[in-house]
């Protein structure tokens, strides 16, 4: 898969090197110097020094053959506008956002970026539940908060180790998007069996969270 970034500081630099590990091809678009330098000197993306925004740039990051869109500058502008091109004027299939002041959220929506996400939000979330390491994490919320990526990693414990999805009984408003299995993204069907260590991502309405959380207890 070929992924553009744009925005090459801390967020997007991480993201870059987590993509890069997972085997894709990622191109990251920089306006800080500093940064691009950093990214260069690691030398496993393809990094352009120039404004998200501007056409020039994302062609040279090869918009054009892109499969995925993340951006993940510090302006809510910059990150709908690169968004907007990326999905309008290129139609890359899905574009994601990131949004640094939640009073936006509306508008990301609105403009029809795939997925906005709101860090505010989701740290709130963490608070307010309690959500703790190797429990549920939340990863996206999309449709205003109707429902919420999450992932949740299978414990040695837990009683859902060893077993189908089949043999498990599933709360309504939830459905198991993928599962992690020794680094391999795994597409489920009722026969794939959950193993201890595995990180299952799932698509949960709020309402549901508690109950799919304790299917892996």
């Amino acid at each position: 898969m070929y992924v553009v970034i744009a925005g090459g500081g801390k967020v997007g630099s991480y993201l870059a090197h987590l993509l890069v590990d997972k085997g894709h091809d990622v191109a990251v678009i920089e306006q800080q110097e500093a940064a691009c330098a950093a990214l260069s000197d690691w030398g496993r993306a393809l990094v352009i020094n120039g404004d998200c925004c501007d056409l020039g740039a994302l062609i040279d990051a090869g918009i054009e053959k892109t499969d995925r869109f993340a951006a993940v500058t510090g302006d809510d502008a910059n990150n709908l506008v690169a968004c907007q091109l990326a999905k309008v004027r290129f139609k890359v299939p899905l574009t994601t956002a990131r949004i640094n002041d939640p009073r936006n959220e509306d508008v990301f929506h609105k403009f029809g970026v795939d997925f906005a996400l709101n860090s505010t939000n989701v740290l709130a979330t963490v608070i307010e539940e309690g959500i703790v390491v190797n429990d549920l994490i939340p990863l996206v919320s999309l449709a205003k908060g109707k429902a919420t990526l999450v992932e949740l990693n299978v414990a040695a414990g837990s009683s859902a180790a060893g077993r189908t999805l089949r043999e498990l009984t599933w709360p309504r408003g939830c459905v198991v998007a993928s599962i992690i299995h020794e680094g391999m993204v795994v597409f489920p069907r009722g026969a794939t069996v959950i193993n201890a260590g595995d990180t299952v991502v799932g698509l949960v309405a709020p309402e549901a969270e508690q109950q799919f959380r304790e299917v892996f207890h």
